[in-house]
C-alpha cells in the first residue's frame, strides 16, 4: 500500500469519526482541530486499527496526534 493509498484509507477514518467539516491534510493535528478531544482520539486510535488490521499499544497512540504521524506509523507497520 503506498502513501496515497494509506492517505485516502486514512481520510475515510477521520469522516467516519469526525461529525464537523474539517479540511483534511497531513498538516491536520489534535492542536489544531477542536474536535480532536480525548475521546474523538480513542474512536480515531479503534477506527484506524480496524481499517488497516493493525493494533497500537498506549505508546503508539500518544504520538499519533497529527496525520503526518498516523502515515508515518501505519506505512512503517505495514511494511
Amino acid at each position: 500500500m503506498n502513501e496515497e493509498q494509506i492517505l485516502e484509507k486514512i481520510n475515510g477514518v477521520f469522516s467516519s469519526v469526525f461529525t464537523d467539516e474539517f479540511t483534511f491534510n497531513k498538516e491536520l493535528a489534535r492542536e489544531n482541530f477542536a474536535q480532536w478531544d480525548s475521546m474523538h482520539h480513542i474512536n480515531l486510535m479503534v477506527e484506524l486499527e480496524r481499517a488497516f488490521g493493525i493494533r497500537f499499544d498506549g505508546a503508539a497512540a500518544t504520538v499519533l496526534t497529527s496525520v503526518d504521524n498516523i502515515v508515518a506509523e501505519v506505512t512503517e507497520r505495514l511494511n
